[in-house]
Parts: C-alpha cells; sequence; structure tokens
C-alpha cells in the first residue's frame, strides 16, 4: 500500500489526542454498547465471550466502584433503554478511552497525522450510522416502532399517561408521518458513498437532533443512544463545518473536501473494495427488509390469533381463595386490556397496571407485573443460572416455578365472556369478564382522518 500522492499537512497536539480519544471510543461503542447492529458481533455475543465478559466487567465497576446495592438488569438484542448497566458501561468505554488515549500519545509522539486511520474510522462511523439509522427508518416504514393505537392507549386518561407513553400514542396514530419521519432517517443512506458524505451528515444531525429532543422532553427510555449517534456525526461533520458556516454566513462560494481513501498498488485490491462494498451494502439492505417483512408478518398473525379474545373486559367478579373482592379492593383487578399493538393489561384500582401476554394456543394468560418487575425478576435468573436458550426459552416456566409470575387458564364460554383461573401466589384466583361492546374505529380519534377544509377547529 503507498500513501495517498498528496503529502498530508501535520495535525495540531490538540488534533491528534482528540482523534485517538475518538477512534478508541467509538470502537468501543459499536463493539460493546451497539453490537446487535452487527450480525457478527451478535454470533460474539450470544455464542462466544462478549457477554460473560461485558457483564463482569460492569458488574465489577457499579458494586465495587460505585457500590450498587441492587440489581443491576443486563439489556438485551437491540435495547437502548438508559439503565443503570448502560451508564456503567458508557463510564467504562470513556475511562479506557481515556487511558489508552494518554498510552497512545506517549508511545507515538512523532506521528505528523493519521490521515489513513481516520480514512478508516470515518468509514466505520459512516457504515455504523447507515446501516443503525436506516433500520429505524424500516421500523417507521413498517410501522413496528410505533403501532397503531389499541384499546390499552385509547381508553386511557391523557392525565394518568406517563409522558412516553404520550409520545408514542402522538407518533403511532398518524402512518403517514411515520413515512415522514422514515424519510429523515432514511437519509443515512447517503453516508455509504464518501462524495454524499456531508449531504447525509447534515440531514441526519437534523433527523437526530429532532429524535433528542423528543426522547429528553418526553422521559423516553433511551436518551443517551441518539446523543451518541449525533455526536458521531458531528464527528463526521467538523472536516466541513467551517466551509458550511461560512457558506451560510457570508453567501461565499466554498467548496467540500472528499476524504482521501489509501491509495494501493495493486489493482485487485481496489476491485475487491468495490466488490466488497456492493456485498456489504447489498446483503444489508436485503436481510433489513426481510426482517422487518417477517416482524410486521408475525406480529399481525399473532394479532389476527387474538381477535377472538382481543378487546376491553371489565372484570364482573374476582374471587380469592373463595373470597368475593369487592371492587374498592385494591387487589381486585378492574379492567382487562387482550389483543393491543403496544401493551396488553391489567387495570386495577386507581392508575396502577400490570402487563399480561395472552396465548391463545395454550388458552394461557400470564401476568408479570410492571417491566421493571419483570425485568429484575428475569436478571435474577440469569445471575442464577447463566445466559443460554434454555434459559431464554423457558423463562416464563422457571418464574412460574418460583412464584415470581402467575399463570391463568382461560375459557371463553361466549362471545363476551371470558373466564380465567389460576393462582397469585399461593392463593386460588376465579376471574369473570364482560367485553365492552366497543372496537378500535368507535373511538373519535381513529374515525377522524384528514380534511383540507375545515370551516372550524375540530378541536375536543
Amino acid at each position: 500500500m503507498g500513501e495517498n500522492s498528496a503529502i498530508q499537512p501535520a495535525w495540531r497536539g490538540y488534533h491528534k489526542i482528540g482523534f485517538r480519544f475518538a477512534l478508541i471510543f467509538f470502537v468501543l461503542f459499536i463493539i460493546f454498547m451497539d453490537w446487535s447492529v452487527n450480525p457478527i458481533l451478535t454470533q460474539l455475543y450470544y455464542y462466544g465471550p462478549l457477554s460473560t465478559l461485558l457483564d463482569n466487567v460492569v458488574s465489577w465497576v457499579g458494586k465495587d466502584l460505585f457500590n450498587i446495592q441492587y440489581i443491576i438488569i443486563s439489556p438485551y438484542d437491540g435495547e437502548h433503554n438508559d439503565r443503570t448497566y448502560i451508564y456503567l458501561l458508557y463510564f467504562t468505554i470513556a475511562v479506557v478511552a481515556a487511558l489508552g488515549t494518554i498510552l497512545w500519545s506517549l508511545l507515538d509522539r512523532k506521528r505528523q497525522n493519521y490521515q489513513v486511520l481516520y480514512y478508516w474510522l470515518t468509514t466505520i462511523i459512516r457504515y455504523y450510522l447507515a446501516c443503525t439509522l436506516f433500520l429505524f427508518a424500516l421500523y417507521k416504514f413498517f410501522k413496528v416502532q410505533f403501532p397503531d393505537l389499541g384499546y390499552y392507549t385509547l381508553t386511557e386518561r391523557v392525565g394518568d399517561m406517563s409522558p412516553m407513553h404520550l409520545a408514542w400514542a402522538f407518533f403511532g396514530h398518524s402512518y403517514e408521518y411515520n413515512v415522514f419521519m422514515g424519510l429523515a432517517e432514511g437519509a443515512a443512506l447517503l453516508l455509504f458513498f464518501r462524495r454524499t458524505t456531508a449531504l447525509g451528515t447534515i440531514l441526519i444531525m437534523v433527523a437526530l437532533i429532532n429524535v433528542i429532543a423528543v426522547n429528553y422532553s418526553y422521559d423516553i427510555h433511551a436518551k443517551m443512544y441518539p446523543t451518541a449517534l449525533f455526536v458521531m456525526a458531528l464527528f463526521l461533520f467538523l472536516k466541513d463545518a467551517k466551509s458550511i458556516i461560512r457558506f451560510f454566513l457570508t453567501g461565499q462560494a466554498v467548496s467540500l473536501s472528499v476524504i482521501q481513501a489509501p491509495v494501493y498498488q495493486e489493482r485487485w485490491i481496489g476491485i475487491s473494495k468495490i466488490v466488497l462494498k456492493i456485498v456489504v451494502i447489498g446483503y444489508f439492505l436485503i436481510v433489513s427488509v426481510k426482517e422487518n417483512i417477517s416482524y410486521k408478518k408475525s406480529s399481525e398473525e399473532s394479532l389476527q390469533a387474538k381477535s377472538e379474545y382481543a378487546g376491553l373486559y371489565d372484570i364482573e367478579l374476582f374471587t380469592l381463595n373463595k373470597d368475593t373482592l369487592s371492587p374498592e379492593n385494591p387487589q381486585r383487578w378492574q379492567q382487562l386490556i387482550i389483543g393491543d399493538r403496544i401493551l396488553e393489561a391489567v387495570r386495577f384500582r386507581g392508575d396502577s397496571v400490570a402487563f399480561i401476554n395472552v396465548d391463545v394456543d395454550k388458552k394461557e394468560l400470564m401476568l408479570y407485573g410492571d417491566p421493571t418487575d419483570l425485568s429484575e425478576k428475569m436478571q435474577m435468573v440469569y445471575n442464577e443460572l447463566g445466559i443460554a436458550d434454555s434459559i431464554y426459552y423457558g423463562m416464563d416456566s422457571i418464574l412460574i416455578a418460583q412464584k415470581k409470575i402467575n399463570r391463568f387458564y382461560l375459557e371463553k364460554p361466549d362471545s363476551t365472556t371470558l373466564v380465567l383461573k389460576g393462582m397469585i401466589k399461593n392463593d386460588s384466583v376465579f376471574i369473570t369478564a364482560k367485553r365492552r361492546p366497543l372496537e378500535i374505529n368507535d373511538f373519535r380519534l381513529m374515525k377522524r382522518r384528514f380534511h383540507w377544509i375545515n370551516e372550524s377547529s375540530y378541536f375536543y
């Protein structure tokens, strides 16, 4: 391999130090923080040492360094919740990057620049951002991130919604707006090509600023993740920042430089790079679209299977150990929601809920509690038994045996009545529920669509 024909200028000291930190931090972030985007890293995580390594390091940092006493919940595939685990992992990556930068700076003082490494780092970031944001674009196009509104959302009082639930309801109401958001995030595909990187970077920075504003303003569980993606995009933008700012502020004509790739003497290497690029991009696009189609299809099939049971049910009778509980009893269920895309749940007196899952083939209903409680219970199982496919797929059975979740058996004596029999810990429970004559399209929010002409504000 030869260097580019033009002699590259020497970088300033702070440029070299900043680049060293950025390279270590961004590469570690992609490998350890967002491994689910890369199928190779996904296999390494599940079937190699990556999962155990991360859990051991994060557990040590949390318990021994920060003296955290509560359960540190590990993330699952593709999850970006701002959990304690995630913040500890950010901290660990930042410390490793800082120490690596110091060591690298001491050992490599004489180097004039990192132009070749800069090219490869920007290539990694370009492809990572392109893949990640296009995946989110597909989630909008196929409407899997913000599903259609169901019984739970449509019957929840706005005042009882969490800010995140309110945001999900807003985005979930309109498929057209999902397409608009998907197009904005889909602009990341421009990052696959060096000549369109500047345009793609500007477009995705605008899209990411909107995501960050929404996530911070509505307490959405992933605040640090879009912030990190924005920092990566900003890193790509810095190369052209002065020229772009000068253009907008002064109107002067400017030219944007294209990152120069290393020059290889062997012709086959250049051809191989082109072929590899086509294969990588083509494989990613085909697999991503195929997976979203498959997920959408399975989601629709699941809803269709539950259609016989779907609806909002009012609890008519709730007996605990043969004692009938009054509607004022806090243990008594008030409502049951089945067949909702966002959340199947039990409503109790007041605003408390417990989420459920209904298996119509087995005619079973699992009562889990709230998501945080379930995550802690699952983490305790993983800590005790380890992470394996058999543990993951047998989690419900394990939690039932440990009496940490509750199973009910369903009966449907007629089209509107549901009977549930089961146990809550050591107590036997018998429930009858009556379905309300209420359909999704009966709600004003679902009936009112786009109108060109509005003689007055349709504000209800």
